[in-house]
């Protein structure tokens, strides 16, 4: 089955995506130190170093390797190194105490390997596992490339989809196109598998939503009310919040507590606010902060604001909130559980997986 380019929700999510996944990948090398990743032992198979000569008669290319018989190439696996190059020096500077990498860095022994023996290990170890994933998709039914080296003439296409309307990046490199494609095939065999292999129980989804972290479990919720903000350093903090709440206890609404209050405050005003936590930025500090400050209090109350700002927001109302149950969102079970389970059945398979790797003798003169 070919793949379908671009359906509409693919159009608009995949820049996101993309720039998600990158960025997790290096940050988790970074700081586990490659600690959680399994190295995938290869070995020497006949069958498949024949099969590998055979592909190499047939198109002068020469592949790289097999794992369950399927070839992979040099520039398939260049890419997985690309992505771990800058994470790799990171990790070796930090370990050895270098203060620069030069080009001499790459091919200099360091307890017995060289840090592009070890890149392109990990490089290997992230090909595997994506080419198992693959696999295991295709068997059950999914739409996948029918070789691995097939997403490079996906991408071709995708590139240069001709008249069709493009929302979102334009092009896309090799490890930015693989990230996205291979990220919805594995969304579509977690789907597969949580209905029959990995189906579980209610206890087992309940077991899983208890082991989630409690801010993971958090309702959401609606603050709203006034914004009270004033020049500063002109009046102290503390004294115009003081005097803030006292007017609010004696009745006065917001704009007359102004009223009142701004010949004694300078630049003091007022103006409505509402905060979802739905919709909290991920990239603004400000707005995380300032969400996490909202989230504990409650209605009626006085809160300042992130960074010791001049600023005090009064609520008026507030909805929602608390933890969830798992009654109340056992979806959230569901996620962890297949995630989980998800890591533990991939990682079976690539230790399984017969892995060969080829060289220039294996294809002769």
């Amino acid at each position: 089955m070919k793949h379908k380019r671009r359906s509409n929700k693919q159009k608009k999510i995949t820049g996101k995506k993309i720039a998600f996944l990158g960025a997790a990948g290096l940050c988790l090398l970074a700081l586990l130190g490659f600690c959680a990743f399994r190295l995938y032992a290869a070995h020497t198979s006949a069958a498949d170093k024949a099969a590998a000569k055979k592909i190499y008669r047939q198109s002068g290319r020469k592949p790289a390797g097999m794992i369950n018989g399927e070839p992979f190439f040099q520039e398939d696996l260049a890419v997985y190194a690309a992505e771990l190059r800058a994470a790799v020096a990171a990790h070796y500077g930090k370990k050895y105490g270098l203060s620069a990498v030069g080009a001499s860095f790459w091919d200099t022994e360091y307890d017995g390997a060289t840090p592009r023996e070890f890149m392109n290990k990990l490089a290997l170890n992230d090909l595997a596992r994506n080419m198992v994933l693959i696999q295991q998709a295709r068997k059950r039914g999914i739409d996948a490339p029918q070789t691995y080296h097939d997403l490079e003439e996906e991408r071709a296409e995708w590139n240069n989809p001709g008249d069709e309307i493009i929302y979102g990046p334009k092009t896309l490199g090799p490890a930015e196109y693989n990230s996205y494609r291979i990220s919805g095939i594995s969304d579509e065999l977690k789907t597969v598998l949580l209905k029959k292999e990995l189906a579980p129980t209610t206890a087992q989804l309940k077991a899983s939503f208890d082991s989630l972290n409690e801010g993971l479990k958090a309702a959401p919720w609606l603050a709203s009310g006034v914004r009270f903000s004033w020049d500063a350093p002109a009046v102290p903090n503390g004294e115009i919040r003081a005097a803030i709440e006292r007017s609010l206890g004696q009745g006065l609404s917001p704009e007359a507590l102004v009223d009142t209050l701004s010949a004694s405050y300078p630049g003091l005003s007022q103006e409505p606010f509402e905060v979802n936590s739905r919709y909290v930025s991920k990239e603004e500090a400000y707005d995380q902060e300032l969400a996490a400050i909202l989230s504990d209090a409650g209605k009626g109350s006085c809160v300042s604001g992130p960074e010791d700002r001049p600023e005090l927001y009064y609520i008026t109302e507030k909805m929602g909130g608390g933890i969830l149950t798992f009654e109340q969102a056992p979806l959230l079970g569901r996620n962890k559980w297949i995630n989980d389970q998800f890591d533990i059945f991939l990682t079976k398979k690539t230790k399984a997986a017969r892995i060969t790797l080829c060289s220039d003798a294996d294809f002769g003169k």
